[in-house]
C-alpha cells in the first residue's frame, strides 16, 4: 500500500508538502485510491499510523528528521520523493509507476532538511523582513 500526504481530499489532490502536518492522506492499494484525514499529532505518530495500516512505500516532499528515523526503523517502508515542485497525486503515482521517483536515503534526506530549513527561515522571519539584501 502507497500512502502520499495530501493537501485535501477532493480527486486528486495536490501533494501536501509536510509530512506530519498534512491534514488529508491518500492511499493507493492495487489502484484503489482512498483518503483519510490525519488526527495524529506529530510525524512520529504519522509514521506510526501509516505502519498500522499497512503502508510499504512513503511518497513525500519534506518530512522532519524524527519520523523519517521511525520510519527506517521499520525496515519495510520504502520512502520516495516527490521532488520540491507542486505535483497532483495522479502525476507522483504515475512516476512511481514508471520508477521516476528518487528512494529517499540519508543523503536526500540532508538536502530535504536543508531545504525546509531555508524555507522556514525565509517564512518565520519575526522582524517582518526576509534575510536578503545586506547592506553592507
Amino acid at each position: 500500500m502507497i500512502a502520499v500526504p495530501v493537501k485535501t481530499n477532493k480527486d486528486n489532490p495536490a501533494v501536501a508538502p509536510l509530512f506530519g502536518k498534512a491534514k488529508w492522506f491518500a492511499f493507493v492499494d492495487n489502484g484503489k485510491i482512498t483518503i483519510e484525514e490525519n488526527l495524529c499529532d506529530g510525524g512520529r505518530a504519522v509514521a506510526e499510523w501509516l505502519k498500522s495500516k499497512g503502508t510499504d512505500k512513503l511518497i513525500i516532499q519534506e518530512m522532519g528528521i524524527n519520523p523519517y528515523q521511525k520510519i527506517k526503523a521499520y525496515n519495510d517502508i520504502v520512502i520516495y520523493h516527490s521532488g520540491f515542485e507542486r505535483i497532483t497525486l495522479d502525476e507522483v503515482i504515475k512516476k512511481l509507476d514508471s520508477n521516476e521517483l528518487k528512494i529517499l536515503d540519508e543523503e536526500a534526506m540532508q538536502e530535504i532538511i536543508a531545504h525546509h530549513e531555508s524555507r522556514h527561515a525565509h517564512t518565520h522571519d519575526h522582524d517582518g523582513h526576509h534575510g536578503h539584501g545586506h547592506n553592507h
